[in-house]
């Protein structure tokens, strides 16, 4: 994969400010991260991930009560978390019951202008019209990157339902910036380096078990396995 531009994103002095404290404190340049090549037959990663307990607070498709649930932390602008979306709902709709999908917010504004934007219109949507309102948003942007802008977002929230200017309100207001900081240190520090970076739960056992990538449908499987079997 060629080495992205690392365009500059204007931020107001706030976000600027939290964000410039989360790379003093990590020091992490952000990449995506394609499908690794792994071998069919490999092992499951070992449950090394410490990330929050998925919570009412998180968007999630499915119950917290489902023996396993996939946090997966995303960038809205990420080619690869695009990738991964369907394998994700299709992996959560056919469990019939036993998989929960949480998704949260690890925008990497240094290579990806409008992830940050997208992060901050999808929780002024959600604040409106909740988690429905959430994957709605998901869904749309997911479906073609190609259309991403503040403009755009604001479109999508008044075909969502949401009011308009409550939405545009929200934005001005940077009310989520500390949610997404937050997030995107929780990934770090449970060592993601890049988009999308999932973790694996089992809900029983807390047993975290991570994979980076855009990982196929197969060995995505082969770390839920792993979960489900583990004591």
């Amino acid at each position: 994969m060629s080495e992205e531009s690392k365009t500059k994103f204007e931020l107001t002095p706030s976000i600027a400010i939290i964000i410039a404290g989360v790379l003093i404190a990590g020091s992490i340049i952000f990449v995506n991260h394609p499908a690794p090549a792994v071998d069919a037959q490999q092992q499951a990663p070992a449950p090394t991930a410490n990330v929050p307990a998925p919570s009412t607070s998180d968007f999630i498709q499915g119950s917290l009560t489902a023996p396993i649930i996939l946090v997966e932390y995303s960038d809205f602008q990420c080619p690869f978390c695009q990738l991964i979306y369907p394998t994700l709902k299709k992996i959560t709709s056919e469990s019939n019951g036993q998989i929960a999908w949480v998704m949260r917010e690890y925008p990497l504004y240094q290579i990806h202008p409008q992830a940050l934007p997208a992060a901050n219109a999808a929780e002024c949507i959600a604040d409106q019209l909740g988690n429905e309102g959430f994957w709605k948003f998901a869904d749309t942007i997911f479906s073609d990157q190609t259309k991403m802008s503040p403009t755009y977002y604001a479109q999508v929230a008044g075909l969502l339902g949401a009011n308009v200017d409550t939405f545009n309100a929200c934005i001005a207001s940077e009310k989520f910036a500390s949610k997404l900081t937050k997030e995107t240190n929780d990934a770090q520090a449970s060592g993601g380096n890049g988009t999308p970076y999932t973790v694996v739960i089992n809900t029983k056992t807390g047993k975290q078990y991570p994979f980076a990538g855009a990982l196929p449908y197969e060995q995505i499987m082969s770390v839920i396995n792993a979960a489900k079997n583990s004591q």
